[in-house]
């Protein structure tokens, strides 16, 4: 059974693989791909990473200082914290995963 933070990544990883088709589908054909499409899936993509660095957290609680507003302020400063928070939490195997969320990003 998965834990359950490890849905956030499936479904991550899930859709990037949809919006990579999506483009490469249109790119093939000559077509110009939705902007507010991909947009809104760049959005859901860092909610994604934000619901399921605050999740994670949880269960890394002696190695994570988890603030009040832990969760908003993952969501405001998620590009410098997260490969602090990585490799705070995994050490280099973090580095691997934060170079796998990036190319995933990109």
């Amino acid at each position: 059974m998965l834990k359950s933070n490890t849905y956030y990544l499936i479904v991550f990883g899930f859709l990037c693989l949809a919006c990579a088709i999506y483009e490469s589908v249109f790119y093939w054909k000559g077509i110009e791909p939705s902007e507010p499409l991909l947009s809104t899936a760049s959005m859901l993509s860092l909610i994604l990473v934000v619901m399921w660095v605050d999740t994670d957290s949880k269960s890394k609680i002696n190695k994570v200082y988890r603030p009040y507003d832990f969760g908003f302020l993952i969501f405001l400063f998620w590009l410098p914290y997260l490969p602090y928070y990585l490799w705070r939490t995994r050490g280099y195997s973090g580095m691997v995963l934060f170079l796998c969320l990036v190319s995933l990003f990109s």
